[in-house]
């Protein structure tokens, strides 16, 4: 069993508490789903609607080889974190949109870790078994942020809040009535720390984009890094200014919003740093393809994992960025409508631009569900928290790219079929 040292981990002692059998109810009581054995797992607890500047002992929210570890496993151990869902903790259970108006995506990503593995190096590819995903609170968001609306921001400038009850294998909103969305619960944040050089090469090609709003900014005053009590105070600052923003997936994996990440997936991500520093958040309930919002169904939660490592296999194999093995738990659909797009919009025409034809085939997708109903906001949540499968069918045929986008018929109340 994993052990955690109060002279190395500070704060965290006390957090990763092995619990003893009781009821079988993964969320609230223990490690062990059978009622005669303790699997004598961590598990280090988030207190809900606390952010994470107040419970820092948690976890972080920058990217930073100096954050010190939560835990040290060996490989082959396992851990359970809780986390905050991305939001910190802004967002209410309300039908008000003050909050998604004043919310400060500066404080996002709340992330438990970093988790350290024994004799991870550079060079090896770290392992991790994605074992149980769930929800903690059992209520979740989806936004569409004013300013920052995913994909379609220009076309819906005011935003739109729903919220979603998470209970057992679907979630349901009073926001978005008509529609049950099926469970496929995923980490959107995991990742591994930088290197220092790496670190570096992020914020010399991402800051020159600040200035366009095409990038994040470093914000040191939000960075939470889980620094022990009594940390240097300048050492502090000084890494707060230069610790990446967790908003884009990068070679360390990150906010890469993969919705296939789900149950039983397996990842293995190259490791840059000594101890590989694995960390993770940004839990999503369920979502489709591209999360083309910019949320899920957002929610707070808890992961169970084990780490192992393959030794030199990252560069055996030249793996620059994660791969995985997707987990046999999805819903399962037989029934769908198909929405196509090209790269020609009001007869301005595109040349083998997916991006554009994606937006044509979404807007084919909300005017036309707005036929049955649903107000553009509405559709417009629903492609990005269904289980909606967004591909490029073919981007060879010059000049134009198709993409297609696939709604699963069976979570709608009513047929949506055409019909006479």
């Amino acid at each position: 069993m994993a052990t955690v040292p109060e002279t190395r981990f500070g704060e965290a002692v006390g957090r990763a508490r092995v619990r003893k059998p009781g009821p079988m109810d993964f969320r609230t009581s223990g490690v062990s789903r059978f009622e005669d054995r303790d699997l004598g797992v961590p598990r280090f607890r988030c207190e809900v609607g606390v952010p994470l500047a107040q419970q820092a002992h948690l976890g972080h929210n920058r990217w930073h080889p100096d954050i010190p570890p939560l835990i040290e496993l060996s490989p082959g151990e396992e851990v359970i974190l809780e986390t905050p869902g991305y939001d910190d903790y802004q967002l209410k259970d309300n039908d008000a949109r003050t909050d998604i108006d004043s919310l400060d995506l500066s404080r996002v990503h709340p992330l438990a870790g970093p988790v350290a593995v024994k004799g991870a190096e550079p060079g090896d590819l770290l392992v991790v078994d994605l074992l149980a995903i769930e929800p903690l609170s059992g209520i979740g968001y989806s936004c569409v942020l004013p300013g920052m609306g995913g994909i379609l921001r220009e076309q819906f400038p005011k935003g739109f809040k729903s919220v979603w009850d998470c209970r057992g294998v679907y979630a349901t909103s009073r926001h978005v009535p008509g529609v049950r969305i099926p469970a496929i619960p995923h980490p959107g944040v995991i990742g591994v720390a930088p290197s220092h050089e790496m670190l570096k090469r992020w914020n010399e090609r991402e800051d020159p984009l600040v200035s366009q709003e095409k990038a994040a900014p470093r914000v040191a005053e939000t960075a939470v890094l889980r620094m022990q009590r009594g940390a240097d105070s300048s050492r502090r600052s000084s890494i707060a200014a230069e610790a990446a923003r967790t908003v884009p997936p990068r070679e360390n994996g990150g906010n890469v919003d993969i919705k296939n990440l789900s149950t039983g997936s397996r990842l293995y991500f190259p490791v840059f740093v000594e101890g590989a520093l694995l960390s993770l958040g940004d839990l999503h309930f369920a979502e489709g393809d591209g999360e083309v919002t910019w949320n899920a169904i957002e929610m707070d939660g808890v992961t169970w994992l084990r780490t192992n490592l393959v030794k030199g296999a990252a560069k055996k194999f030249n793996v620059k960025t994660p791969i995985f093995e997707p987990g046999p738990v999805e819903p399962r659909f037989s029934r769908w409508l198909t929405f196509t797009g090209i790269n020609v919009h009001d007869n301005t025409q595109g040349y083998l631009d997916c991006t554009m034809a994606a937006k044509e085939a979404l807007m084919q997708a909300i005017d036309y569900l707005g036929k049955f109903g649903f107000s553009g906001e509405q559709a417009y949540t629903i492609l990005s928290v269904a289980p909606m499968e967004m591909r490029i069918s073919s981007m060879v045929d010059i000049p134009n790219a198709c993409v297609t986008v696939s709604l699963p018929r069976d979570i709608f109340e009513k047929d949506i079929l055409p019909a006479a």
